[in-house]
């Protein structure tokens, strides 16, 4: 097994292309990896008995002529080259500096070709070149002598920079581009260097995918990395490498690169609307080189801090004429103001007055970015006599970037904030900013908001907004009971003074905690907020009436609605705050994974990865995202990797709210993937949180029916049964409960079927495919008509069970769900029926063993048994243990004799 993370697919097409006789270059950007990939091929073809030549290439031997040669006939075993012809042989002693005309070439390739035949002869021969951009010109060509005649017996892999040479006479070469690595793949490279997740998510996305940028950025992060809290400056030897990776650049793309570090959000459209016409050719050369990367035109640098460094790479009057040439193809009135103000010196009032105005019209269009740099430069332009108003920029521009973790922005302003003359009010509006920012611990938060409590004093109003950020911050941490007390107070406090604006605020965290602990009028609540007139910069928005209403209609299953109100958020939130778009679009993903839009499940994840990179934002929403996604449409082992991350940093962090998510998920695919008992682990860990804070309603988290399906599993069928009745008592009379309730009914019938009782089991499955039908909960609809095939092949109605099985396939290949209709597929694999109900062999074993006996008499294996029944090939193991001791036979065939019905 490969120990190069994320190299299986690549180093398998090399091995590939070497078995049909083909070259390989190998060509990707500086630090991709190339050599890494050589290291491993040689490695495993040293072990495998194969003779290993490898050479590499440097700079300042390249102008050496026959030096590389040199090197590859000094690995030579003594007895070839002894055996060499004696004019050839004496090439040997004197090789480097040789002439390098046409006749020792020749002399020189075919003593080459006559050794490489030789080492041929005696067993396989591999020859590796590591830059070999950078190897002697006649070199090169003797290698490609032998190589167009020896390709067929002797492997040639050559490891070159990110462009691929033009290699005349040498036909048979297959490019395999070294690309950067896969966020999860790195993220594993790193987390066995020592890094948590978290801490090895930030580093994959700031080095771009490249494997030496990440592990070097992962050095400088320390012994004990942190990423929380104010940004840390960029440690000099990072600073220094990327320097000197921006200085092997043309002139032109450097040009390029300082238009692109100046702006707010670079694109290419932008830099070519500001005279850089080749800005396209010259992105694409910083992107082969790791400078950049380019996203639907957006253009990222990697890491950020190159941004930094190619600004500061030219004098300040370059950077100002530079700014002053941006401003002409700004897209916007502020993005130009915006450059105005990078290129003036000095205080002017005017300028300052002009970009407060700005700042205020960019946050009430949610350009939160945009705004907070504005207010900054307001203050920054602002001269002496203006304190007053320096000190509000100050604090409107904390407020404006704290809920998109522009984290830069927001501490540069506070550095000048903590030496203004504040007020309380100013005061407690910047501390309840700052719990905003993304990563910031539970020991600060606690903090701050005691700090802003009694900076509060006995302003109503800002005591009321204190109580309803620790209601926000309870509400993030799954404790409904703390949120409702707070909630409570706060609201009381708010009608006094009247201000319905911010009682609208208020009443969709108080009708959230009344539906989680199932007091019954949560609706009412809501209505009364969303009646109530709505605040204009309502702040984060998944805490407004609007956003909580698309919630409840998710908890509802009334699907359409909350998908047209969610897509309807998308667009108010996009331009403004990460963590906005990010709440907005995982809400999208988890009612298009329930309505069977899978497809667009896996694009919204994506663009939810994308958004928390770009804002910096804690990676445990956007893997947990992705990892529904997945598990619905994509890949059920990415989908366990992501949720394994992040459980891993939901309990570092104390993040209950997601680490009860990320159970759930896990638990799930555990189940899918066999392993039962570990997903019954995960998912009893959620019912365990949800009992300990209060949490009592089953349409949030929907634990219930999959607790009961990985029971069943694990043959637990008393305690499966024990969970669906507390969960169906909990869902008598509540409004908006049927697809909750036909996801149990489904997981129930399972439950019968084990037992024995098909009928019942048909029961329940008619009714929950007519709930899931009239919903549109399509993903649902596919599990029961898996359940249906099941039942009819207890029953031993193979053209039954085939049937409900195929349209379970039909339908989940129409809505992309490829992980279910992998396993619909496999159910639909020829079989023998089951023996019927009853049969004596049967009543000596337990539901579960009965289960396995009836699989193996089928044919099936122990890996297809573990798949069909949700268990591990350990837990079928040891069940067949037990069944060939109660049942004393000795194999499966035996068995399978056993369980056939006599007569």
């Amino acid at each position: 097994m490969s120990s190069l993370v994320g190299r299986g697919t690549l180093l398998d097409g090399v091995r590939r292309s070497l078995a049909a006789g083909r070259a390989v270059v190998l060509h990707g950007a500086p630090g991709a990896g190339r050599s890494a990939v050589l290291d491993e091929l040689e490695t495993a073809a040293a072990s495998a008995g194969t003779t290993v030549l490898r050479v590499g290439g440097a700079a300042s031997e390249q102008g050496l002529a026959w030096a590389a040669l040199q090197d590859f006939w000094d690995q030579a075993p003594a007895e070839l080259v002894a055996a060499l012809p004696s004019g050839d042989a004496a090439l040997r002693e004197g090789l480097v500096g040789a002439p390098t005309d046409e006749e020792t070439g020749h002399r020189v390739g075919r003593a080459w070709l006559h050794l490489l035949e030789g080492m041929a002869d005696a067993g396989p021969v591999l020859v590796l070149i590591d830059d070999a951009h950078w190897v002697d010109e006649p070199s090169v060509r003797a290698v490609v002598y032998a190589g167009r005649r020896l390709v067929d017996r002797v492997g040639f892999v050559a490891a070159v920079g990110d462009e691929v040479p033009e290699m005349p006479g040498l036909a048979r070469v297959d490019p395999i581009e070294v690309g950067p690595l896969a966020a999860t793949d790195l993220v594993a490279l790193l987390t066995t260097h020592g890094l948590t997740p978290a801490v090895a998510q930030r580093v994959a996305a700031e080095s771009g995918g490249v494997p030496s940028l990440a592990l070097a950025l992962a050095g400088a992060l320390g012994e004990h990395p942190s990423v929380q809290g104010r940004p840390r400056p960029t440690p000099p030897s990072i600073a220094r490498m990327l320097r000197e990776r921006l200085s092997t650049q043309p002139d032109d793309v450097r040009t390029t690169l300082l238009h692109a570090a100046l702006l707010l959000r670079p694109t290419t459209r932008l830099l070519v609307r500001a005279g850089l016409d080749d800005a396209e050719a010259h992105l694409r050369q910083a992107t082969r080189a790791g400078l950049v990367v380019v996203d639907d035109e957006a253009v990222r640098f990697t890491p950020a801090a190159l941004a930094q460094v190619a600004a500061e790479a030219v004098p300040a009057a370059e950077r100002a004429a530079t700014h002053r040439r941006l401003a002409v193809a700004a897209p916007s009135t502020n993005e130009r103001l915006r450059h105005e103000a990078l290129a003036a010196p000095g205080p002017d009032a005017e300028l300052a007055g002009r970009l407060a105005d700005g700042a205020g019209d960019a946050l009430r269009r949610g350009a939160r970015e945009l705004a907070a740099e504005l207010f900054l430069l307001a203050a920054d332009h602002g001269p002496a006599e203006l304190h007053a108003e320096r000190t509000e920029w100050l604090a409107c521009a904390i407020e404006a970037g704290a809920p998109g973790n522009h984290a830069d922005l927001v501490y540069r302003a506070m550095d000048d904030f903590d030496f203004a003359d504040a007020e309380p009010g100013q005061r407690v509006r910047v501390r309840l900013a700052l719990v905003e920012l993304a990563g910031t611990g539970r020991s600060a938060i606690d903090e701050v908001l005691t700090a802003a409590l009694a900076d509060a004093g006995d302003d109503p109003l800002l005591v009321a907004n204190v109580l309803l950020q620790r209601a926000r911050l309870h509400l993030m941490e799954s404790r409904p009971l703390e949120v409702e007390r707070n909630v409570v107070e706060a609201v009381r406090i708010i009608r006094r003074t009247g201000d319905e604006e911010a009682e609208a605020m208020a009443l969709p965290l108080l009708a959230v905690t009344r539906r989680w602990t199932g007091a019954g009028d949560h609706d009412e609540v809501l209505a009364r907020a969303v009646a109530l007139p709505q605040p204009p910069t309502p702040g984060l928005v998944h805490t407004t009436p609007r956003y909580m209403a698309a919630r409840f209609a998710l908890y509802d299953d009334r699907l359409d609605e909350a998908w047209s109100r969610f897509l309807a958020l998308l667009a108010q939130v996009e331009s403004g705050a990460g963590q906005d778009t990010v709440h907005v679009l995982r809400c999208l993903v988890e009612v298009g994974v329930r309505l069977g839009r899978c497809r667009e499940a896996l694009e919204y994840a994506a663009r939810a990865a994308r958004v928390a990179e770009r804002f910096d934002l804690d990676p445990q929403a956007s893997w947990f995202i992705s990892a529904v996604a997945e598990l619905a449409g994509g890949d059920l082992e990415r989908a366990r990797t992501l949720a394994a991350q992040g459980v891993a940093v939901c309990d570092e962090r104390g993040d209950i709210r997601y680490l009860q998510r990320h159970l759930l998920v896990q638990g799930q695919v555990l189940l899918r993937l066999g392993a039962a008992g570990d997903a019954v682990a995960a998912l009893t860990r959620v019912r365990a949180i949800e009992r300990e804070n209060g949490i009592s309603d089953p349409t949030v988290n929907r634990w219930q029916a999959e607790l009961v399906t990985a029971l069943v599993a694990t043959g637990d069928l008393d305690e499966a049964a024990a969970v669906a009745a507390e969960a169906h008592a909990r869902l008598d009379g509540r409004p908006g409960a049927e697809g909750t309730r036909a996801q149990l009914l489904r997981a129930e019938a399972g439950l019968h079927t084990a037992r024995g009782d098909l009928d019942r089991a048909d029961v329940l499955l008619d009714e929950a495919a007519a709930t899931f039908e009239r919903l549109g909960m399509r993903v649902d609809l596919g599990r029961a008509l898996l359940g249906r095939g099941y039942v009819e092949r207890r029953r031993r109605r193979v053209a039954a069970a085939r049937e409900a099985h195929l349209a379970a396939y039909t339908l989940f290949r129409e809505i992309h769900a490829e992980p279910w209709a992998a396993q619909a597929q496999r159910a639909l694999e020829p079989a023998r029926a089951e023996p019927a109900v009853g049969d004596d062999p049967a009543a000596l074993l337990t539901d579960t063993e009965a289960r396995v006996a009836r699989e193996v008499a089928d044919g099936a294996s122990n890996r297809e048994i573990a798949e069909r029944l949700y268990l591990s090939v350990k837990t079928v193991e040891a069940t067949l243990t037990r069944i060939y001791r109660k049942l004393e036979v000795r194999s499966r065939t035996q068995l399978a004799r056993r369980m056939v019905p006599r007569g």
